[in-house]
């Protein structure tokens, strides 16, 4: 059976599917994603005057309702969930495949901070910040995605189009005859 290839200007369009994309789309978002975090932490930590660590990023330790230091953390791993968001638009830009890539991120963070640390995180809000940031990135970057494949489907070339149109003529308002003006 033949196989067909879908043909745009003559080119083969690329498989937004293959297995070697995907796997770098997914190192491309993990690398933005723990670099936005360590700039984002860094600059926090020169702020707010903390010596700033790895474990900032890599232990779900340091996340902890009972001191500033841990509740900036929580914070600051949210607004990275929506840099995110920026993130998985650019880079994978379908709506489709955001909600997979948004929780695909999250997984090799429980494995990468269960590596770091050496053992299974068991707080809880480590874990309410996990599905909070999941949630968040889930919803927001299947929205972004989703209006940058609709506004490129209908409304490209809108002004260039509606530019194009010629002013419409003038309509001049008579009366039919044999019908009388309300009044």
């Amino acid at each position: 059976m033949p196989m067909y290839t879908k043909l745009v200007n003559g080119d083969a369009v690329s498989d937004i599917t293959s297995p070697s994309r995907i796997a770098l789309q997914i190192l491309i978002l993990q690398c933005f994603y723990y670099v936005s975090a360590l700039v984002i932490f860094w600059a926090a930590a020169s702020i707010s005057g903390y010596d700033f660590h790895l474990d900032w990023v890599f232990s779900w330790e340091l996340v902890d309702i009972e001191n500033a230091r841990g509740i900036l953390l929580f914070i600051l791993w949210l607004f990275d969930s929506l840099l995110c968001v920026l993130f998985v638009t650019l880079i994978v830009g379908r709506s489709k495949l955001a909600w997979d890539f948004a929780l695909t991120i999250h997984i090799i963070n429980l494995l990468v901070v269960w590596g770091y640390s050496g053992r299974f995180p068991t707080s809880a809000l480590w874990w309410c910040l996990q599905v909070l940031s999941g949630v968040l990135l889930v919803v927001l970057s299947t929205y972004s995605t989703r209006w940058k494949e609709l506004r490129q489907t209908f409304f490209d070339d809108m002004l260039e189009r509606g530019e194009r149109v010629a002013e419409p003529e003038s309509i001049e308002m008579t009366t039919i005859e044999g019908s009388a003006p309300r009044g």
